[in-house]
């Protein structure tokens, strides 16, 4: 029985902007900093045998503050939020005056839709469940330092259909997830522990 470690960066520079950022690199705020020094704390009770982050500054960063263990931190372009493509670092309001159809679109069809020069919600999970397929043994426990995109297409994942529940979840800024495997078999074991 193991168990994935799903941690969300601490808050960075551009979650106090309000934009839409995925693959734009902002550093942490003295806030986020504090908020993955709490998610240390909490993972001090924790073992894991190891740790993964995206290749993002702010998840790197949240990663070398929470890694109580000191393990090698296994850098991941993989665990990447989503690619907002051409609404990446636009406010809503500059959306509804740039792109106001392709805003519309996003939002009806937002499993689906494509970022222009960017990727879809469903390509995400894709993405980021191959990934689990592909780099996690689930008799472990594995830590995973990554956002709030991938964090929900991955409880979504493993917790209803495809993407039903994607927006069902809400993982503060430095928030711990812990998803348990019995045989394979996916228990919710803890939401936003600390965030």
């Amino acid at each position: 029985m193991g168990k994935i470690i799903l941690v969300r960066h601490g808050e960075s520079k551009l979650n106090v902007k309000g934009v839409y950022y995925g693959i734009l690199n902002p550093e942490l705020t003295e806030k986020g900093k504090q908020q993955a020094n709490q998610a240390r704390e909490i993972l001090k009770n924790i073992n894991y045998h190891k740790i993964f982050a995206s290749d993002l500054k702010r998840a790197v960063d949240t990663a070398e503050i929470i890694n109580c263990k000191e393990l090698d931190i296994l850098i991941h372009r993989d665990l990447r939020e989503l690619n907002f493509g051409i609404f990446e670092g636009q406010t809503y309001t500059q959306l509804l005056e740039k792109y106001p159809e392709e805003l519309k679109e996003s939002q009806k069809n937002w499993e689906n839709y494509n970022y222009i020069t960017g990727e879809s919600v469903l390509q995400l999970q894709k993405r980021a469940i191959a990934f689990i397929e592909r780099e996690i043994n689930l008799e472990e426990n594995t830590v995973l330092v990554t956002h709030w995109g991938v964090i929900n297409t991955i409880l979504s994942y493993y917790f209803s259909k495809n993407l039903d529940s994607y927006w069902k979840f809400s993982v503060k800024n430095g928030g711990i997830v812990i998803i348990e495997f019995s045989d394979g078999y996916p228990i919710l074991k803890g939401l936003n522990i600390g965030g």
